[in-house]
């Protein structure tokens, strides 16, 4: 299930690794700020701001609180894969803690499945099918054109007449 390597990590290793775990636990924090109602203005999606359309990520900070907050219905509501992907980030945090603290490679069940090109592939195939879905749904309520209409792209656009 676990292997760890008989070979130490390297500097470039650690540092790589540093790295990630600084990744990972960046949406953990931001998640508890946002929480205890600290805002940074400008982490705003630069897609849904200048197009009104949402990106396939859109929704992703609203779920991660959701669940900060122990609401998971609203979570997989704001975002189907929100949780899936928080649940990434603590793994990914575990398993790197304990690499840089064992200071050895270690591999595990999970980092063989993430190497499986068709297993990739069902992943992304599955995420554009929840997009596209979740842009029907959008075009259905009236809610992508009320914010196309907002944006700054829909302002440019009716404002330019075409004859």
């Amino acid at each position: 299930m676990f292997k760890l390597s008989p070979y130490p990590l390297s500097c470039h290793g650690k540092l790589v690794r540093w790295g990630i775990l600084g990744f990972s636990y960046a949406p953990l924090i931001g998640t508890y700020f946002y929480n205890q109602n600290y805002r940074i203005g400008f982490l705003v999606c630069p897609i849904r701001h200048l197009t009104g359309i949402p990106c396939p990520t859109c929704g992703m900070t609203r779920s991660f609180m959701a669940i900060g907050r122990g609401n998971w219905s609203q979570a997989l509501g704001e975002h189907l894969f929100g949780p899936i992907l928080l649940a990434s980030f603590v793994v990914a945090i575990v398993h790197i803690t304990l690499e840089l603290l064992t200071k050895h490679r270690i591999t595990a069940f999970y980092c063989h499945l993430l190497k499986f090109r068709k297993l990739q592939i069902l992943g992304l195939f599955t995420i554009f099918i929840y997009y596209v879905f979740r842009l029907y749904y959008l075009s259905k309520t009236g809610e992508m054109y009320i914010e196309f209409s907002r944006s700054p792209l829909g302002q440019l656009l009716s404002t330019v007449n075409i004859k």
